[in-house]
């Protein structure tokens, strides 16, 4: 190996530590990028009838969408308000159990064409 080659080695050496460096320092400096944050929510669980008997008689929310989670376990449910545009998102599991897990106001249901 000539002396060229081993500068270039020694060169590249070095840019490794460097950027091993400063990779460990943007973390030092920035927490969230090691320390994600974590979304706490109450999420309240009934029999499936007693929540949708809840949302339609006295939310006012309907049924617009539903889906079958990958594994079969969960079935996720969308509950709209056409009055109020409120809406509650439920997940129910194979037990027969649901859990409001958000909801809101304010919403807008888009015309899909």
């Amino acid at each position: 190996m000539n002396k060229q080659n081993i500068y270039k080695l020694k060169a590249i050496k070095y840019l490794f530590k460097l950027f091993f460096i400063l990779t460990i320092f943007l973390h030092l400096i920035c927490p969230t990028l090691a320390n994600p944050e974590k979304i706490i929510k109450n999420v309240i669980c009934k029999e499936k009838s007693t929540f949708k008997n809840f949302l339609e008689n006295t939310q006012n929310e309907y049924l617009l969408w539903l889906g079958l989670s990958e594994d079969g376990s969960t079935i996720t449910e969308l509950y709209v308000s056409k009055e109020t545009n409120s809406w509650t998102i439920l997940e129910t599991g194979t037990n027969g159990i649901s859990c409001a897990t958000i909801g809101g106001k304010n919403s807008i249901i888009l015309n899909n064409n």
